[in-house]
């Protein structure tokens, strides 16, 4: 089957615009022209790669599979572009970053916009789950966030590393305590994160490595939703502790039984480690990590 590159990056423009129209702006080429490419794709096809609506296309179960496989060409030709065309490299990049750590890469990214002020960089919260699956996806360009296994198509620099803090009423008993541990808390009410949050995971772990099986109360989506219950006397919480800003109004304390610390993360795929942004990034973040 001989398909060529520029069928692969017109159709990966016409399902990233989501019409022919838009892709063909996109790529600075004309309708018709994306058209002709799409046909002779579809040709060597024996289903179909687009569905056809009124003002917009969609990939098909098949389409999906080869939009993904595109994007690995799409990654090969730019970093063969920068390669021989160094000179076509602009300031004017668009990078967006996936973190779920946000206090802690806050100096690299303000350092990184410093360093680049002309380059657009969106940051996208989320969970560490969220944000490998963002990574994955390539609706994310960087990930900031815990990675204890990497899966073989990312690439990652270890940047941090801490451990994992109680969040505290004033009052508690343990409040004013060099450090707890799980049996400490076990009758406590406990405020969870949501349960594919890294955090979350790595609490009950430490919980079950001491045999215990707590009980969480109520359910957060961030340490911020966390320490403000902990505030009005909901329970106890829980936060990796560069995580948190300290607080008058609560206590950290560190939580002892953990193996390990846990180490945060720059994420990014290696077929991507060439592209515009990217590359810069991380070395970047390879002169600011914080890790021996």
């Amino acid at each position: 089957m001989d398909i060529t590159l520029n069928e692969i990056r017109t159709f990966n423009a016409v399902v990233r615009a989501g019409s022919f129209t838009q892709a063909a702006k996109l790529l600075g080429v004309s309708q018709p022209a994306v058209t002709a490419q799409i046909r002779k794709l579809e040709s060597r096809c024996e289903f179909p790669l687009l569905e056809r609506f009124s003002k917009e296309v969609r990939p098909t179960s098949l389409g999906k599979q080869l939009h993904q496989l595109s994007c690995q060409y799409l990654d090969l030709d730019l970093a063969v572009a920068s390669l021989l065309e160094p000179e076509v490299r602009s300031e004017n990049f668009r990078l967006k970053v996936a973190t779920a750590s946000p206090l802690i890469f806050m100096p690299l990214m303000a350092a990184f916009k410093k360093q680049y002020p002309k380059a657009l960089v969106q940051v996208i919260a989320g969970t560490t789950h969220e944000c490998r699956q963002m990574i994955m996806e390539r609706e994310a360009d960087i990930g900031l966030f815990p990675m204890p296994n990497p899966p073989s198509g990312l690439s990652r620099l270890a940047f941090h590393c801490h451990g994992l803090t109680a969040i505290l009423p004033k009052d508690h008993r343990h409040a004013c305590a060099e450090s707890v541990t799980a049996h400490d808390l076990i009758e406590d009410p406990l405020i969870a994160y949501k349960n594919n949050s890294f955090t979350q995971e790595y609490v009950k772990a430490v919980f079950s490595s001491a045999e215990l099986n707590p009980r969480f109360e109520m359910m957060m989506s961030t340490s911020e939703h966390v320490s403000n219950a902990v505030v009005q006397g909901l329970g106890v919480g829980f936060a990796l502790s560069d995580d948190i800003r300290p607080d008058h109004l609560y206590a950290l304390v560190p939580v002892e039984g953990t193996d390990m610390d846990v180490t945060e993360h720059v994420v990014w795929l290696k077929t991507r480690s060439q592209q515009q942004g990217i590359r810069e990034f991380v070395e970047m973040a390879l002169t600011r990590r914080n890790i021996d």
